[in-house]
């Protein structure tokens, strides 16, 4: 395999976990995640704090169980070979508490050496889609 063919094979891998709300497992985040692993979560405005791997998967897998039902679509995707990073543009649609959610995503990967592992994941999102959601949501739940 080549290494382009591993960088989109282990983003495909990361992409899927994210789709099938899959935090942990033989096939989750965790098992995909490189030691010393990091996510920066941008824009920098929203104040996000980076997180290890485990602190990652569990961010996540507390917003996987919130929605009642999740889809997201990889509209295209780039492979950086000499520096390892495969960016790609997603869309999703899904529904929490009866509340509609619709977003898009940029989301950088930086690969081992391999191309096996996610050393750092810096998911770029529309914050203004998710901050009306976000009120929306805890609206619906009355808090």
């Amino acid at each position: 395999m080549s290494p382009r063919e591993q960088y989109i094979e282990t983003a495909k891998k990361w992409f899927k976990a994210h789709s099938d709300k899959n935090a942990f497992g033989e096939d989750g985040l965790t098992a995909l995640a490189a030691p010393g692993f990091v996510a920066h979560s941008l824009p920098s405005s929203l104040h996000a704090p980076d997180r290890n791997a485990e602190e990652y998967a569990q961010f996540q897998n507390g917003a996987f169980q919130m929605f009642s039902s999740y889809k997201t679509t990889e509209l295209d995707i780039i492979v950086d070979e000499t520096q390892r990073k495969v960016v790609y543009y997603l869309k999703s649609d899904g529904e929490a508490a009866g509340v509609e959610y619709k977003n898009e995503y940029i989301h950088k990967l930086t690969l081992t050496e391999d191309g096996k592992k996610v050393k750092q994941f810096d998911p770029y999102l529309d914050s203004q889609g998710m901050i009306s959601f976000m009120g929306k949501f805890q609206a619906a739940l009355g808090t």
